[in-house]
């Protein structure tokens, strides 16, 4: 069995069998070799105290291996001796360890070397093999035990933590988006990656069950903390009730949710685009905080990398393989990629070159051209178009370490204190420790001074550090005019006009497409509108060059303002700029002046 789960190296070939037993010759051999080197000693009294020694220690392990199996009260454990006692158990492998040291000292130690060497080599391999070991029953255990125990702990504002359901679909086909959540997660709070099923009930059910495995095998070789989550529903919306609802257990439950911003809005049907916006409006009504992440090149990379191939290749081989993507652009679905194996290193249309990392570490990554690094996993069978390659660019970059920059705060509407908690959150993390966070607030021209200073307070009551405070005088004055004209050319196709059309008719396709702009929407919100588009502006002037953003969401009201209208004043506020974090909580303070 040692030998066949390839525990330590050069001991596998031992484990071959011949014959219709599938007899381990060779291991015989080994075996009789060993006793034979002990018997060519031909001196009992150096022999003896050496051979009790592993005979004790082995006795010794395998009393403690019972106890422990005990301890961890595993279903499986039973056994059959009537008058079995774990106590006893326990008593007997420390009288085994006394017992070593009272036969020789010297033997004892060299056994405990010995066998102390072999745990820690079985443990820093980590081998690929389930043993259903005690230990592994033993955190269920505690994990079980700590769970119970926190349900009953009340909620205090000093220990709240970004607790983040993320709906990423598969999780490796929205990387950055994945890795920005980890950043402010990582230690501190859960994460749970949210993937809705739709279609047909019967073929979700055969996909449920093989994702749920594979998705989190994946999380955990890419050192993801998180956990895969998968539901099937018959919409997004639906899908996302099911796991902001039955998410976690206990305390560990969800009080976030992000989601990426959803790029092509204006391309696809209004009928997703009101789904999507009704998630927040049930992330809300369920008391989370929502959060939206927007990259400027975009988040999903499905259509660049083989999801099934990838993770396959992973689990098959311990090396890297070679992965060939082919990019069909003829599609407009940005799920459909064609990908194969490369059998050999004479297909390889890009080479592999070594390159010293930031740890000093030397992985071997694939080089579209030189400057461009890309995860090990896309050999690309064709140059990628520019869009492509800027987007795989943007995937990858939070998971490189930081350089010296900003993360810019603009703190607009008070929350609770998660649009500042959460940048706070990032800056303690290894790779974004050489980034500092500036302050953005509104106030009044004449109390600029007064107001810097109200917040430099309040800041270090918090104990945030912070590199710089602006208070934005301006944050109300009127866009630029092309700006504006933009914006309505924009939302052109999306507007009812019904004061142009007969009032029956207006009525009608107002019932039927609730998603149009309306004449006096438009008007009733003009200032919200151009508050956003202002915003922009300065954001452009301002944080242009910070690593990212992370802004309070503006919110529209239930019922009254259209997804339309809302969703254009989010591309509005969000567009051209460096990543952006868009972050609204659920007005429950999570900042305190009391550590």
């Amino acid at each position: 069995a040692l030998c066949k789960d390839n525990i330590y190296p050069g001991f596998q070939m031992f484990a071959k069998g011949y014959g219709k037993n599938n007899e381990p010759l060779r291991g015989y051999l080994l075996t009789f070799l060993i006793a034979l080197g002990f018997i060519l000693i031909a001196e009992l009294n150096v022999i003896a105290p050496i051979i009790s020694n592993f005979f004790l220690a082995s006795y010794a392990l395998i009393n403690f291996s019972v106890f422990h199996a005990s301890l961890a009260k595993s279903p499986g454990w039973r056994p059959a001796f009537k008058y079995y006692n774990m106590w006893i158990s326990l008593v007997g492998a420390i009288l085994c360890c006394i017992v070593m040291f009272v036969i020789n000292w010297w033997a004892a130690l060299l056994t405990y070397v010995i066998v102390l060497g072999l745990y820690i080599y079985v443990t820093y391999k980590k081998p690929d093999v389930n043993w259903g070991s005690s230990t592994q029953a033993l955190t269920y255990l505690n994990a079980l035990q700590h769970s119970i125990r926190l349900s009953g702990v009340e909620d205090h504002v000093k220990n709240f933590r970004p607790q983040c359901l993320i709906m990423t679909g598969p999780p490796n086909a929205r990387p950055a988006l994945l890795h920005l959540v980890h950043a402010f997660t990582k230690n501190v709070g859960l994460m749970i990656c949210g993937h809705v099923h739709m279609g047909p009930r019967r073929q979700a059910m055969k996909e449920l069950s093989t994702d749920l495995a594979k998705y989190q095998r994946w999380l955990i070789k890419n050192k993801m903390k998180a956990f895969y989550a998968p539901v099937h529903a018959e919409d997004l919306r639906d899908g996302g009730q099911y796991l902001m609802q039955a998410a976690g257990l206990g305390r560990m439950r969800p009080n976030t949710l992000v989601v990426g911003f959803k790029k092509n809005w204006r391309q696809t049907e209004m009928r997703d685009v009101e789904t999507y916006i009704n998630l927040f409006h049930d992330a809300f009504d369920f008391q989370y905080g929502v959060v939206v992440i927007r990259l400027k090149e975009g988040l999903d990379v499905s259509h660049l990398q083989g999801q099934e191939e990838l993770l396959s290749s992973q689990e098959k081989s311990p090396c890297t393989k070679d992965v060939i993507v082919k990019v069909d652009y003829s599609k407009k679905s940005e799920t459909d990629t064609s990908i194969a194996f490369a059998p050999s290193s004479s297909e390889k249309t890009h080479a592999l070159r070594k390159e010293e990392d930031e740890d000093g570490k030397t992985p071997t990554q694939p080089l579209l051209k030189k400057g461009r690094h890309f995860p090990p996993f896309f050999v690309l069978s064709s140059p990628l178009n520019l869009a492509d390659q800027r987007l795989l660019d943007s995937s990858t970059q939070f998971q490189k370490k930081q350089g010296k920059s900003n993360i810019d705060v603009w703190w607009l509407f008070d929350d609770g204190g998660l649009t500042l908690l959460i940048p706070y959150l990032i800056t303690t993390k290894k790779k974004w420790k050489d980034c500092k966070i500036r302050v953005f607030i509104g106030g009044k021209i004449n109390r600029i001074d007064h107001d810097r200073r109200a917040m430099a307070t309040l800041l270090s009551k918090f104990r945030i550090d912070f590199s710089d405070i602006m208070v934005l005088g301006d944050i109300n004055t009127k866009p630029k005019k092309e700006n504006i004209a933009a914006f309505e050319e924009m939302i052109e196709p999306f507007r009812l006009h019904e004061d142009d059309k007969e009032q029956d008719v207006a009525d009608k396709m107002k019932e039927d497409e609730p998603w149009r702009i309306t004449d006096n929407e438009l008007e009733l919100y003009k200032t919200k509108t151009y508050r956003q588009i202002r915003l922009n502006e300065l954001l452009k002037e301002h944080s242009s060059t910070a690593n990212i953003i992370v802004m309070s969401l503006p919110v529209a009201r239930k019922g009254a303002v259209s997804s339309a209208l809302y969703m254009a004043w989010l591309e509005a506020l969000s567009k051209d700029l460096p990543p952006i974090l868009l972050v609204r909580g659920n007005h429950q303070s999570v900042l305190t002046f009391y550590s």
